[in-house]
């Protein structure tokens, strides 16, 4: 058998070439100043596989600072300065340099082979480095995964693909966006989340948007969630994805089909089922069977096995689609549900603070790579307890960190009668005289739009979420806007 721990000698990607071919478009070029802008602006010197290479253009770049023009005699003086000359090859290596045909109308072209060798290369340290701590098996397997997902991530990052678009063709895009708009025949521009006055403020739920729901235990959060997850895959008929850190895919299941079938969850649980449950129960299985809901229920998960899970997904979904639909949306998932915030792994054993900003950080930027909205759960702190009024505020986030700065919108729920019985109801085992109780969702941020509240009902035995009955909008006691005053 052959022993693990060799390898067969293979040269590491690079190409001289090119790199030669980018000094000498710099030389070629009358504006050098341009020239070496733009390479600048896709490489960096340590891109540079020789290290001849990697100090000529960092000369270069110097004497543009210095607002010196760069020939033969700028560039063997600046080397000279650095004592570098000789190393590089002396004079006649630059003179071989300058005589180069390279031509800087395709710089980029060579400035874009220089940084993917340069890639390629870090993607090997990286996962050599890796191998070697696996066959040391000095470290746990789990911290050696997440340091290589963590530096090939950042690889990915730091790739620099995008330049600078000139406002034109941004104008473009937005007169695309506005045109859709006003074809569109009412206020939401995202996904609906199947709550018309909830809609009205968000305008839906977009891609690239972080979206935070916070609540006090046992108010029903995950059961909201749920719901938008149910009437988002039917209506909108896209694939959403629900990572559950604290309830398993059965007791997800459950609450999808109470709610889905108008089922007492109750019902559901102890089998003691009606012939009227049983007919609902076989249309919400049906109904649900046909929706693209993908549930993880993995304890303890970290950001970046959701981040690899969500990829892999998302490569999976793409692979089964036509050609043309692949090319019309290479981003397919339409919503991710994390729930919750706070019990996301994280291996920032300085603070559980700089661990959930960096979780926040992690979610923000996963949203933006899968151009789809993400929406994680959070508690409350007990603070919201010793004021008089409950309704929570930014500042009662638990761990908030960077949570507030990062998420596109922040909302609550709030529900009075939780605290008229002192929060001492599971919404998992409902036991209040009251079935349907009102719950108001409170945008404490929206940076598409105004802050505001929007009452729904909440069905507790069903988990059930609906938009509020216009008996409770008439209400003699109703406050503001003509909702219940509750």
């Amino acid at each position: 058998m052959d022993n693990p721990g060799s390898y067969e000698y293979r040269q590491v990607p690079q190409d001289v070439d090119a790199e030669r071919a980018v000094l000498g478009a710099i030389f070629f070029d009358v504006k050098s100043d341009n020239a070496v802008v733009a390479a600048s602006a896709i490489i960096e010197a340590d891109d540079f596989y020789r290290q001849a290479h990697q100090t000529i253009f960092k000369a270069m770049q110097q004497l543009i600072d210095e607002q010196r023009p760069i020939d033969m005699l700028t560039l063997q003086d600046k080397l000279n300065s650095m004592q570098q000359l000789d190393n590089v090859g002396g004079m006649a290596y630059l003179a071989e340099i300058s005589e180069s045909s390279a031509s800087s109308a395709n710089l980029k072209h060579y400035a874009n082979i220089v940084r993917e060798k340069a890639i390629l290369r870090r993607m090997i340290d990286t996962l050599t480095r890796s191998m070697s701590l696996a066959y040391d098996a000095s470290e746990p397997s789990e911290e050696i995964l997440d340091a290589l997902n963590r530096n090939l991530d950042s690889l990915a990052e730091n790739r620099g693909d995008e330049d600078f678009q000139k406002i034109k063709d941004v104008l473009q895009e937005f007169q695309s966006n506005l045109d859709s708009a006003v074809e569109n025949d009412n206020d939401v521009v995202g996904l609906a989340t199947g709550y018309p006055e909830f809609d009205k403020l968000t305008h839906g739920f977009r891609e690239d948007q972080m979206v935070v729901l916070g609540a006090r235990p046992a108010v029903g959060k995950t059961a909201f969630v749920l719901n938008i997850a149910k009437n988002v895959a039917k209506s909108e008929q896209v694939p959403v994805v629900v990572f559950s850190l604290e309830m398993g895919a059965v007791d997800l299941v459950t609450r999808l089909v109470a709610a889905e079938g108008a089922i007492d969850s109750n019902h559901l649980t102890t089998g003691q089922m009606t012939q009227e449950d049983w007919q609902s129960l076989t249309l919400a299985m049906q109904s649900l069977a046909n929706m693209q809901i993908y549930m993880d229920d993995t304890p303890g998960i970290k950001i970046n096995q959701i981040s690899a899970k969500l990829r892999k997904l998302e490569k999976d979904i793409v692979s089964d689609m036509k050609p043309d639909q692949r090319i019309n949306n290479p981003h397919p998932i339409g919503m991710v549900i994390i729930d919750y915030l706070g019990l996301i792994e994280s291996n920032n054993k300085e603070s559980r603070q700089q661990a959930v900003s960096e979780i926040s950080r992690s979610i923000k930027k996963l949203a933006k790579e899968l151009h789809t909205p993400i929406l994680a759960l959070a508690q409350l702190s007990r603070g919201v307890e010793q004021r008089t009024d409950k309704r929570p505020v930014l500042s009662d986030l638990r761990e908030s960190g960077s949570i507030e700065q990062d998420a596109d919108i922040v909302a609550f729920l709030y529900r009075d009668d939780y605290y008229r019985n002192d929060g001492d109801e599971d919404d998992s085992d409902p036991r209040d005289e009251e079935e349907s109780v009102p719950i108001e969702i409170i945008l404490e941020k929206n940076r598409a739009g105004a802050r505001g509240t929007a009452k729904l009902m909440f069905n507790k035995p069903t988990f059930k979420f609906s938009p509020m009955a216009p008996l409770f909008r008439n209400d003699p006691n109703a406050g503001p806007n003509g909702t219940a005053g509750w």
